[in-house]
């Protein structure tokens, strides 16, 4: 869990950057009809900023499932057990070519799964909801 947590640092600065890109006009067209504080968060500021907000955390899950991977490598020596990245060291140790690159296989799998299963489906329903695509 800390080797993720570790990760967590990638984050806000996308967002913050995200919130602070959001075009003047939308918020003074929020201003404008009386919107304030959470509700203006949340009718105003998320929307315009989601698009970007989810581009950071793709590149935010990149740096963790790589992190996550590179970790079990090096922990997984010193501890004889692990994940993927234990099974992907055991492999190259044995010489076991075709098992190193199932191993890797394996990552670049899930890695693929959860960018075309969850992000994807959170981006078409962005598009579709907020009407960002003609």
């Amino acid at each position: 869990m800390n080797r993720v947590r570790g990760q967590a640092c990638h984050l806000p600065v996308p967002d913050i950057h995200s919130f602070a890109g959001v075009p003047e006009t939308l918020r003074m067209s929020g201003r404008n009809v009386g919107l304030r504080g959470a509700r203006y968060v949340g009718f105003i500021l998320i929307p315009a900023a989601f698009p970007s907000i989810l581009s950071g955390l793709k590149i935010g899950w990149a740096f963790a499932w790589r992190t996550l991977v590179a970790a079990e490598l090096v922990f997984g020596v010193s501890s004889r057990s692990g994940g993927i990245g234990w099974y992907i060291f055991e492999a190259r140790n044995d010489l076991d070519t075709a098992t190193v690159f199932s191993g890797l296989f394996t990552v670049i799998l899930i890695g693929l799964l959860i960018e075309s299963v969850i992000f994807r489906a959170i981006e078409a329903r962005t598009v579709n909801l907020w009407g960002m695509q003609r």
